[in-house]
């Protein structure tokens, strides 16, 4: 990997580890970071005055291959972890999380630092990169053993279970980090492949090849991992502009029927700017305006629909916004005559029928209403219903 890519990979990995230092609160999350923070670690003892400061230190010539590896196995269990989580999560009904990658992990681990300290003690010859000599077998050849079946078998698993999640993910600020963490694990079990045929011969292909394979993984793990870690962010800052979108709507329903809102309507500027968990918020938000839409649909009658009608016949209405624009205009209608104290309507049609069947749908379709909800069309459409309505019955 040119030192460049290395250096900015290295810096991101840092930045994101501070940043997001927050991430330590979140279960989710928790996995994510420690994968940005060994990656970071990892990629850290690779850079030239680490090396040497760290062998300089320690009076170990490998010492920077053993912690690159520990990181290695690091990294591949919490990426494991989170896409475990992830897959689980999913499942119908959910399954519990099991943590017995994480003893096999120790465990790896423990063995890997006990052979290294063995092969450094009696001084066993090994090759560049701390590879065996081909043809003996030595707790050097068990080393390389438990890193290479470990790692064959975690990132095999990653592997598939991205795949899994792949197929099926939806949103598309979530396919992104999937799809770069699936390339960087396919990627690595080439890496480990090169790793295999290099242990059992002299020739220094596979460890060229090695190279070029592992920058895709570092890519892939760096970035992947990175936009992964700022997802709840930015989809908490997606929530709060569409819970922008349909505070207009909201506030008039929440002013006038206000037992439908958890919470009072404050002013925009409030609403907007108030610490609060987004999501939850816009949650909330659509179930008060469907609560709302069920109670208003008594206050608009069938001849004020009509109504609505004939203007919009004479306007010229986007086929894709007639349904939005029909319910801005009679919910718009039902509020102004609620407001006026008129009675409830005494034949009534199924008004609120129009929305979505989860909560993604809704969110769209609301969105759509609330669109519309103050343009001039909508404004003539209300004016033209009160304008016929008897003496009497006018908003």
């Amino acid at each position: 990997m040119p030192e460049l890519i290395r250096l900015v990979l290295l810096y991101l990995c840092w930045v994101v580890v501070i940043v997001r230092v927050s991430a330590l609160r979140s279960r989710e999350q928790r996995p994510l970071w420690f994968a940005l923070l060994m990656l970071a670690l990892g990629m850290t003892m690779l850079q030239e005055p680490a090396k040497r400061a760290v062998q300089h230190l320690t009076d170990l010539p490998h010492i920077a291959n053993l912690v690159s590896s520990l990181m290695a196995v690091g990294v591949a269990t919490t990426i494991l972890t989170f896409v475990a989580r992830a897959y689980l999560a999913g499942r119908s009904p959910r399954t519990p999380f099991r943590r017995s990658h994480l003893i096999s992990c120790g465990m790896t681990l423990g063995i890997m630092i006990v052979m290294f300290s063995i092969v450094t003690i009696q001084r066993i010859p090994t090759r560049d990169r701390f590879l065996p000599i081909p043809g003996t077998f030595t707790v050097h050849s068990i080393y390389w053993a438990t890193y290479l079946t470990y790692m064959l078998i975690v990132t095999g698993i990653t592997s598939a279970l991205l795949a899994i999640i792949l197929w099926t993910v939806r949103s598309r600020l979530v396919r992104i980090p999937v799809t770069l963490l699936a390339i960087a694990t396919s990627a690595f079990m080439v890496f480990l492949g090169s790793r295999v045929v290099a242990v059992f011969t002299y020739s220094t292909k596979p460890i060229e090849y090695g190279t070029y394979i592992s920058s895709a993984h570092t890519v892939g793990v760096a970035l992947g991992c990175s936009i992964a870690a700022f997802t709840p962010i930015i989809q908490g800052f997606a929530s709060w502009r569409k819970a922008n979108t349909l505070y207009p709507m909201w506030k008039a329903l929440c002013t006038a029927l206000p037992h439908i809102a958890l919470y009072p309507p404050r002013s925009r500027l409030v609403d907007a700017l108030l610490p609060h968990d987004s999501q939850l918020r816009l949650h909330r938000r659509l179930v008060e305006i469907r609560d709302g839409l069920l109670i208003m649909r008594g206050w608009a009658s069938p001849v004020d629909i009509e109504r609505i009608l004939a203007v919009m016949a004479e306007e010229e209405v986007p086929r894709d916004q007639s349904e939005a624009v029909v319910t801005a205009c009679w919910l718009k209608v039902a509020l102004a005559a609620h407001q006026a104290g008129l009675p409830h309507a005494q034949h009534t049609l199924d008004l609120a029928r129009q929305g979505g069947s989860d909560g993604d749908s809704e969110l769209d379709w609301l969105r759509k209403v609330a669109n519309v909800w103050s343009t001039p069309l909508v404004e003539r459409c209300v004016s033209a219903v009160n304008t016929h309505r008897p003496q009497g019955e006018r908003a």
